[in-house]
């Protein structure tokens, strides 16, 4: 039994790939990438939701009161 060096499954002898993880055995894994990612602002700094919520609440309030007037 071997373990593999990316997650420490256990692996069957004779295994290339670890099952858990498709890790090749008995390569040294690779060093992970970090990568900044930043996020650009929407337009007026996220008020488009602000008013997006705010314009479906009052058409719902018209609609049940437009269904509730018949």
């Amino acid at each position: 039994m071997a373990s593999c060096e990316a997650c420490g499954n256990e692996c069957p002898g004779g295994a290339v790939f670890c099952a858990a993880c498709g890790h090749r055995l008995g390569e040294q894994p690779a060093e992970p990438i970090n990568v900044n990612v930043s996020l650009v602002d929407a337009p007026l700094h996220g008020c488009w939701t602000c008013f997006t919520t705010v314009v479906a609440v009052l058409v719902l309030i018209v609609f049940v009161a437009w269904i509730f007037s018949c």
